[in-house]
């Protein structure tokens, strides 16, 4: 994967982004969403549901609209019902030359 911007790295067929909700990376797959193209201050569509790992409880439910993450009501962390903007990729997913 390589870095696009200061808040998506780009894979095979799909896109990452920090999620500050959950502390981990998300992705957002190519297949089935549609993407604007700004790097900067994305929108994708329709919506993201991230769930399972360990807790098969656990859901991450948002839309990623100019940049800004709207989690749904939905979600079982803490920032179900809030938007907060898109963060900055942590220090350790950026690449060593990126400015």
């Amino acid at each position: 994967m390589g870095q696009v911007s200061w808040c998506l790295r780009r894979g095979v067929g799909r896109y990452v982004h920090w999620c500050p909700a959950c502390h981990e990376l998300h992705p957002l797959p190519d297949n089935g969403w549609q993407f604007d193209g700004n790097l900067e201050c994305p929108t994708f569509t329709p919506s993201f549901k991230h769930s399972g790992g360990p807790d098969p409880k656990w859901l991450c439910h948002y839309t990623l609209t100019k940049g800004m993450l709207h989690f749904c009501g939905d979600c079982s962390h803490a920032m179900g019902g809030q938007a907060v903007p898109l963060p900055e990729l942590p220090p350790w997913c950026r690449d060593p030359n990126w400015e």
